[in-house]
């Protein structure tokens, strides 16, 4: 059973990169949102549950990449409706404390400006 998501998300489009299958800077996935716990990536070919990646993005409006290993809890295919979206969910399994806090604050800031926004 895949695990449920805890905490705050904000939605994010952030380009995420493989650390390891590519020299070169190219995108491989796009974030659907973000959490202090982990990322989901739109991909039209998700990895199966229980692969480990190892990736790096950089959150909006900052210029050091976050670096992180995590292990896809969950995959969602094309079959999933036209609301879902295809990809995965991927768990942070190593990653600084320091980047996990810019993640929070990240995610923080982004509720609050929904906040504000659903109150006009």
């Amino acid at each position: 059973m895949p695990e449920r998501r805890s905490g705050f998300r904000a939605v994010a489009k952030i380009e995420v990169y493989d650390r390891e299958a590519r020299a070169e800077r190219v995108p491989l996935y796009v974030s659907g949102n973000v959490s202090a716990g982990g990322i989901f990536l739109i991909t039209q070919s998700p990895f199966a549950r229980g692969t480990t990646m190892k990736i790096s993005f950089t959150l909006p409006g900052e210029s050091e990449p976050i670096q992180t290993v995590g292990t896809v809890v969950w995959n969602r295919g094309s079959r999933g409706g036209p609301a879902q979206q295809p990809g995965m969910g991927a768990q942070f399994d190593e990653i600084r404390e320091q980047d996990r806090e810019r993640i929070r604050r990240f995610v923080h800031a982004q509720n609050e400006v929904d906040e504000i926004k659903a109150k006009k």
